[in-house]
């Protein structure tokens, strides 16, 4: 998949609106953008990294592509010594908490191509999820 062309895809099949976060002197500013603006952000964001270092999930799987930009990105803007990242349920499964309610954890994607009813053609849909950092998680008070 080139990341550098612009995406062919129509905007109805891309529902899913994410909530994103703004600092700025000490206010939080909220705001929605569809799944295809975060997309296209992170690939303009990350196109022009030089050092992209290998980055893990909790269940030791390599991410590649464009998310292992993003998370080599957010390590290094957020000077994180580690390299291993949680989703919400591999949180759960490990009896993890995010020390800070304000992290709202990096933006990740995925991408798979869906029959259109009644043509042969496909169309790419892009959803999200989030990942923690190891170094931001600490063990669920019992």
């Amino acid at each position: 998949m080139n990341t550098h062309k612009k995406l062919q895809t129509q905007e109805t099949a891309v529902t899913p609106v994410a909530y994103t976060t703004t600092h700025t002197d000490d206010k939080k500013k909220y705001y929605k953008k569809s799944v295809i603006e975060l997309y296209q952000e992170a690939v303009e964001k990350t196109s022009d990294k030089q050092k992209i270092r290998t980055q893990i999930s909790s269940s030791g799987n390599e991410f590649s592509g464009l998310n292992k930009a993003i998370l080599s990105q957010a390590q290094d803007e957020l000077a994180l010594n580690s390299n291993k990242w949680f989703s919400k349920k591999a949180m759960q499964d490990n009896n993890l908490v995010a020390i800070s309610e304000d992290d709202y954890g990096v933006i990740l994607f995925l991408s798979k191509l869906k029959d259109i009813e009644g043509s042969a053609r496909q169309e790419k849909i892009i959803t999200y999820y989030r990942v923690f950092n190891e170094d931001s998680l600490v063990p669920l008070p019992l």
